[in-house]
């Protein structure tokens, strides 16, 4: 059943991001690309030759497995349908975002060794936006367990459930908090603008300029479970529905449903944030991840005081 759930992650992201511009496009006027059409992108890299920059190294060729590996990892940590979680869900909730961080530090060589400057450029955006966001994440899911000392998963969604009700307006903060983050992580506008053309501006597309045939098809994959890893994360913590422990066929079903419904839910959120947004300025986007390190630090705050 946890095999169930895992690969269930694994295979459905691509299908929630090709919602996210099936959504776009309708929220535009436009017919738009198919939901599986990242399905069909995928394949199609994994079958073209893999062209290596002039100053690419080792790193380069193994990097993108890295990465694939390490998010398969991080899908390992996280419950899906149930409360018992994954392979890994006795795993502290810092595991987790050290496995993310470790993701990140991959795909950060990757485009460093490279050679590109628009590369290294985008990269050394990503690292700067990753000095707020990662005490932000920390100090949100700290808010979170804090009232049950529930450093994991399984007893952070047990808390929450059991106590979620009395600690709405943290659970509001926490939730503003990650939405900001997860666009943010996701390379969504108003911070990064995925569908972008113009290497100046790009951030997390910008890493990945110099790779092609099943190297690009890793790190893709990759950022598309990294998204709904984010996801999951906010599903779980803010909105903790689930079927309990070790759930029936049936049950487990159930939950995978209402697991898909909330994911799916805040994918469209993420598709008309980006409808109505415009791109913000690199500094301005420091201010925003600034703004959600307030709310977080608010959250733990008021989780103490009330």
């Amino acid at each position: 059943m946890i095999e169930l759930q895992i690969l269930s992650l694994l295979i459905l992201a691509p299908l929630v991001h090709g919602w996210i511009k099936r959504c776009k496009a309708y929220l535009q006027g436009r017919t738009g690309p198919s939901v599986l059409q990242p399905y069909r992108d995928l394949r199609k890299l994994w079958r073209k030759e893999t062209v290596w920059s002039s100053s690419a190294t080792a790193i380069s060729r193994i990097g993108p497995q890295l990465a694939a590996g390490l998010v398969v990892s991080a899908a390992a940590m996280l419950p899906v349908a149930d409360r018992s979680g994954g392979w890994l869900a006795g795993s502290s909730v810092f595991a987790f975002l050290s496995t993310l961080a470790l993701v990140r530090f991959a795909t950060v060589l990757v485009g460093l060794d490279s050679g590109s400057a628009f590369a290294g450029m985008a990269a050394g955006r990503d690292l700067l936006f990753s000095l707020l966001i990662e005490p932000t994440v920390f100090l949100a899911l700290l808010a979170v367990s804090l009232p049950g000392a529930a450093f994991t998963f399984t007893g952070m969604i047990a808390l929450q459930q059991a106590t979620g009700a009395s600690h709405l307006a943290m659970t509001v903060l926490v939730l503003c908090t990650l939405v900001i983050v997860a666009v943010t992580e996701t390379g969504r506008l108003p911070v990064d603008n995925p569908d972008t053309h113009l290497e100046l501006t790009m951030v997390h597309e910008g890493m990945l300029l110099e790779l092609t045939g099943r190297q690009l098809a890793a790190v893709s994959w990759s950022a598309q479970v990294r998204q709904l890893l984010w996801f999951t994360l906010i599903a779980d913590v803010c909105l903790p529905f689930d079927v309990g422990h070790n759930p029936g066929a049936l049950a487990l079903g159930f939950g995978l449903l209402l697991w898909a419904a909330k994911c799916f839910l805040l994918a469209t959120l993420v598709a008309a944030v980006e409808t109505g947004a415009a791109k913000l300025r690199i500094f301005a986007v420091a201010r925003l991840l600034s703004f959600a390190l307030t709310l977080a630090v608010v959250a733990v705050l008021a989780d103490a005081l009330f």
